[in-house]
């Protein structure tokens, strides 16, 4: 059976290949360097079946973002459930799920949110979700520890993304996830 034709028989496939492609593309080149032919080029799909998924280079990036916010609010949920102690709960979490991503050997999905976030857009996104998950935990909402805790995550997420060095000392991440933690207890 020929390839496309395959391939066209199983939608989900070549759209998760598109929006792996778009992320792919964003980490060698930054957003600006993503385009169409490029990203279905490197999916191995047309130009037209790139348009018959997503109508516009924008709905393609728009949909690669929401499938970055997809995966870490999954990710988020299943450590949550695994955490015993409610209060600080989806903040150690956030801390412990941005550590994951970021120590991961592919870190292709978090370094394309964070490159996502130059576009006005797509913060906007990234506020409203991060606004929709801390109205259903208003004392972590309000509590000085746990921003501070959400804000040294997304500084290590920052420095993951910009420092090679930092990187190759898994001790000093483990040392700093810990530190960083201990903000989300009760004092």
């Amino acid at each position: 059976m020929n390839a496309d034709l395959k391939r066209r028989r199983q939608p989900t496939v070549v759209r998760a290949a598109l929006l792996d492609a778009v992320v792919q593309e964003a980490v060698a080149g930054g957003l600006a360097s993503v385009t169409v032919l490029g990203v279905a080029a490197r999916a191995g799909v047309s130009k037209g079946a790139l348009f018959h998924h997503f109508p516009s280079r924008q709905a393609l990036l728009e949909a690669a973002y929401a499938e970055c916010l997809l995966q870490f609010d999954t990710e988020l949920d299943a450590c949550m459930a695994r955490d015993a102690v409610e209060a600080g709960r989806f903040t150690r979490a956030y801390v412990i799920v941005t550590f994951e991503g970021m120590t991961s050997t592919d870190r292709s999905w978090a370094h394309f949110s964070l490159t996502a976030l130059v576009e006005p857009a797509f913060a906007q996104l990234w506020r409203d979700w991060l606004a929709t998950r801390l109205e259903s935990v208003p004392s972590e909402r309000s509590d000085p520890r746990c921003r501070a805790a959400r804000l040294a995550a997304d500084g290590f997420w920052l420095q993951m993304l910009s420092d090679p060095i930092a990187q190759t000392v898994p001790e000093h991440n483990d040392a700093l996830l810990a530190c960083i933690l201990t903000l989300t207890h009760a004092a």
